[in-house]
């Protein structure tokens, strides 16, 4: 994996994690209105940062052998 392509999923990773945190906890005090709440937004915003967050850990580890 070259080096463009890791820093790329190390900065998605970042923002997909700190939306997710950020929106889980706008969910949980803002009530809920419409068909999506934003709790279940944030959840998943944060499933896939840790997804992304762990083929760049993945990768990272495998470019320093």
């Amino acid at each position: 994996m070259n080096a463009a392509l890791r820093t790329t999923l190390g900065w998605v990773a970042a923002v997909l994690l700190n939306l997710g945190a950020v929106l889980f906890v706008v969910g949980l005090i803002v009530p809920r209105s419409g068909d999506t709440s934003i709790l279940a937004v944030g959840i998943g915003m944060l499933v896939a940062g840790l997804i992304v967050g762990a083929v760049w850990l993945y990768g990272s580890r495998r470019a320093g052998r």
